[in-house]
């Protein structure tokens, strides 16, 4: 355009030029702003769903801290279940999960905590978290009576710092089907891995009555 003598000629060559090109770079424009907005937008949106979903958990915390309550039961249960279907994609489901399956095992409905329990596995990668799961849902199937079910989720648990809760567990299991022998290892297993300075009564009650004589 710097070779244009007039300035007419460079509004007839604007002219020229913009209807050749105006409309296509409106629309790069307008998409280039519509894609900042738009990201704008969704993370105000992820923000107020997440926003939503504390919200909703700081409810079920206050309801799950008497579950002797039938209302606070039910309040629980509702409010674990809305968030496992609304809001899934978050950690507050995972853990409302697991308040659902604590007010199914104390009604005695274990079938339905395990199932509470393996939904809250199938939400998360966290190893701590599936730990805790899989050493909850061995504790039903004790109480049902599956040993080797109970047997077979006790050793999925993998991390080290979860080796005393499953060696006990394991003590547990097999001291049911009375097998005491068994059932000291695994106690000594699990007392063996207490972390320094730490102290669990439980569990010398359960080595000494296995050691007496």
């Amino acid at each position: 355009m710097s070779e244009l003598k007039t300035e007419e000629e460079q509004i007839e060559a604007f002219k020229s030029w913009w209807k050749k090109n105006g409309t296509a770079l409106v629309l790069a424009v307008a998409l280039g702003l519509g894609g900042y907005f738009g990201f704008q937008a969704w993370q105000t949106s992820q923000a107020n769903h997440t926003s939503e979903a504390s919200a909703l958990y700081q409810n079920l915390i206050q309801a799950a801290a008497d579950l002797t309550d039938e209302d606070n039961q039910n309040t629980v249960t509702f409010i674990a279940n809305q968030l496992s279907d609304e809001y899934g994609d978050t950690g507050y489901a995972m853990f409302g999960q697991l308040f659902l399956a604590r007010v199914n095992a104390e009604q005695g409905q274990y079938d339905e905590a395990i199932t509470a329990l393996e939904g809250a596995i199938t939400k998360t990668d966290d190893a701590t978290f599936v730990a805790i799961a899989h050493l909850r849902i061995a504790r039903l199937l004790l109480q049902k009576a599956e040993y080797d079910d109970a047997m077979s989720r006790a050793e999925q648990i993998t991390a080290a710092e979860f080796t005393t809760q499953k060696q006990e567990l394991i003590g547990d299991i097999l001291l049911s089907q009375n097998d005491r022998e068994g059932a000291r290892i695994a106690y000594e297993k699990a007392n063996a891995a207490l972390a320094a300075g730490v102290n669990h009564p439980l569990l010398d009650i359960k080595l000494k009555d296995l050691t007496k004589g």
